[in-house]
């Protein structure tokens, strides 16, 4: 079994989320049409997606932010042992401390929900494109009455409102994408 799988059964079994599989296949479609070279993710977890990113033909970069120490170290020797290291830069940061000069082709926000606003902000100038995966966020974004949890409902309405913010800033292109757990793509 390659790295990958491995990686798919242990976040199966040990409920670690991970990008869904037609949310990977876009994104990944995304990265070979837009010949993507370098990009930033926030949220590593155990460096699913950071891989998948990683196997495309175009990527030669890939810087990753975790904020959690031990899933950050985690990642770092998945992505060792799938010979990787020199591709894929781990991070154990959190994003909103994270200083870069660095141009990306892509962002890619996958970390805590509640921040997807102060990502984008803090990020934006230095991307081209965004992909920003969980904005339905099991459904809850547009049903919010499906929780009782006030945290659960607090983190929808964060969501909700930076989807349609940013849908509605005419300083953006975006589309919004039904998608493993609802993608939108954001373009300057």
């Amino acid at each position: 079994m390659d790295v990958i799988s491995e990686l798919k059964d242990y976040a199966e079994s040990n409920e670690v989320p991970i990008i869904q599989d037609d949310a990977l296949a876009f994104l990944l479609e995304f990265i070979a049409e837009h010949n993507i070279v370098s990009i930033l993710e926030i949220g590593t977890a155990i460096g699913y997606s950071a891989l998948q990113m990683s196997m495309q033909p175009s990527v030669k970069r890939i810087v990753s932010l975790e904020r959690n120490y031990g899933l950050a170290q985690i990642a770092k020797m998945n992505i060792k042992r799938a010979k990787k290291s020199k591709c894929i830069e781990v991070v154990n940061q959190d994003a909103l401390d994270y200083q870069t000069a660095e141009h990306f082709d892509l962002l890619f926000i996958d970390g805590a929900k509640a921040q997807y606003q102060r990502f984008f902000d803090r990020f934006i100038a230095n991307v081209d494109y965004v992909f920003v995966d969980n904005l339905a966020f099991h459904g809850l974004v547009e049903n919010p009455g499906g929780t009782t949890n006030r945290h659960t409902r607090n983190l929808v309405k964060k969501l909700a409102k930076f989807k349609s913010d940013i849908i509605s800033d005419d300083n953006y292109h975006c589309k919004y994408y039904n998608l493993g757990d609802g993608i939108l793509l954001i373009s300057k």
